[in-house]
């Protein structure tokens, strides 16, 4: 008699498919929607459309998933090096095709464009899965998690050599793979507080507003860690409300000597408790002011005008010309805020049809979506996402193979920050770095790229052993 388990054992994820195939119905149906004009529809098929090529790439890609689900699951392991070499050899060939829009990405075969970084990153994903899948790799050895970075360090060298920086970003997805394999979470906490002050640094006109940050955050972490009593903590708050008021009215030099004078009394009161505390608190300070300034000089002196105009655009538009690097990302958040709680109706985007956003199809589709079908639209495609991403988690925490686990948690970080930081841009809140929505956006190389990345998942879970 069959328990349940064993039924289980080789069925496949329904949801996650249905999610799959829903999303990738949206996308063909948005690119529909950027280039459909009654004077010059000739049918779907049509080859000179976007629509039509995307029609064909996803029989392309559905012919890719059905191959997958038929090649014995421990293949995938044992021939992930050798995919992983072969994606390499196409990122080192591309090197030597004609650039394009300055960045030399493609091979063009057949009138059609192919882009190997993008099969790359699932490339990376499935060997960096199976050396971390390995009994005898620990990441918190030095020699092992050097390895792991070097699998990823490699892929992404080349794809930033091809002027791919947007790409060459989604590399650093598969932190989430090596904090699932156990990489401490200090590191992780130090990365974003380089993040943090990075921006901080570039956000402002001078230091100044950097370093009061920063010495307010030290009070807090001292006051907090000292805590004598409740009087004392709220003696710091009301210091660190006075230091600001004071900076708000001009009074800068004043504000930082009152808090500095708090800052350092705190670590002299810590030290005699909590040395160890008042001097990574002293240092990470002095560092911080020290890697601040580092920043703003190399953004200010270093770096081209067009890719200081790309930061600027992100942290200070009022330096920015409206018509000129700020025009693609005003034009993007009017579209989909014209869209309003329910949208315009199918076919009705004004803004999309009269071509006032850029790379519609492909990076911008997210404005189609919030301009045709309003708030409840973008709401409903972002909770497809979430869903998906929820669900691939739960396939990642249901396999006993090391390799399966890793496999799904990479695939779950491409997707979530290919996910984030292309509505992250459309909106504003990120950086424009030029990468697709994933399954959405048009692009043969793009959703056959995904499509393998979901359909090895897919075949992973549905051969799993309990």
């Amino acid at each position: 008699m069959s328990t349940r388990n064993d039924l289980d054992a080789g069925s496949y994820d329904l949801i996650t498919i249905f999610l799959f195939i829903l999303l990738v119905a949206i996308g063909w149906t948005m690119i529909f929607a950027v280039e459909y004009l009654p004077e010059t529809y000739t049918g779907l098929l049509n080859l000179q459309k976007n629509y039509g090529k995307q029609l064909m790439f996803i029989a392309v890609s559905a012919v890719i998933f059905g191959i997958v689900q038929l090649i014995d699951a421990k293949l995938l392991e044992i021939f992930a090096i050798i995919f992983y070499g072969f994606c390499m050899l196409l990122l080192v060939g591309v090197l030597f095709t004609k650039p394009i829009n300055g960045s030399t990405s493609w091979y063009n075969v057949g009138g059609f464009s192919l882009q190997p970084s993008e099969f790359a990153k699932m490339a990376t994903c499935l060997l960096l899965s199976s050396y971390l899948g390995r009994t005898e790799v620990r990441v918190q050895v030095l020699e092992h998690l050097g390895r792991a970075a070097a699998i990823i360090a490699l892929p992404m060298a080349l794809v930033l050599r091809q002027g791919d920086l947007g790409s060459t970003l989604v590399y650093t997805s598969f932190a989430i793979m090596l904090f699932r394999a156990g990489l401490n979470g200090i590191i992780y906490m130090l990365g974003l507080h380089i993040v943090a002050l990075s921006i901080i640094a570039l956000k402002f006109d001078d230091l100044s507003m950097t370093i009061l940050i920063l010495i307010i955050a030290g009070i807090s972490v001292l006051a907090f860690a000292w805590q004598q009593n409740r009087l004392q903590l709220l003696g710091a708050l009301l210091v660190i409300i006075l230091g600001c008021l004071l900076y708000n009215e001009g009074q800068i030099w004043l504000s930082f000597g009152l808090l500095s004078l708090v800052f350092g009394a705190l670590l002299v009161v810590n030290a005699s408790k909590k040395w160890q505390l008042s001097l990574i608190v002293g240092l990470t300070f002095g560092l911080s002011i020290a890697y601040a300034f580092s920043v703003s000089t190399f953004v200010n002196n270093v770096l081209m005008p067009h890719q200081q105009e790309r930061i600027w655009v992100w942290l200070r538009p009022e330096k920015c010309d409206p018509q000129g690097a700020l025009y693609n990302v005003e034009q993007s958040k009017y579209a989909i805020g014209s869209g309003g709680i329910v949208g315009k109706g199918f076919l009705q985007g004004e803004r999309t049809k009269l071509d006032y956003v850029p790379e519609q199809s492909t990076d911008f589709i997210f404005c189609t979506v919030g301009e045709e079908w309003g708030f409840l639209g973008t709401a409903t495609v972002i909770l497809l996402y979430l869903g998906l991403l929820f669900r691939i988690l739960i396939i990642a925490e249901r396999q006993r193979s090391n390799f399966n686990r890793f496999y799904a948690y990479g695939a779950a970080g491409i997707l979530f920050f290919h996910f984030l930081i292309n509505i992250g841009m459309t909106i504003g809140l990120i950086p424009v770095v030029g990468i697709p929505l994933p399954l959405v956006s048009y692009g043969g190389s793009s959703l056959m790229a995904f499509t393998l990345l979901v359909a090895v998942l897919i075949k992973l879970d549905s051969s799993r052993t309990f």
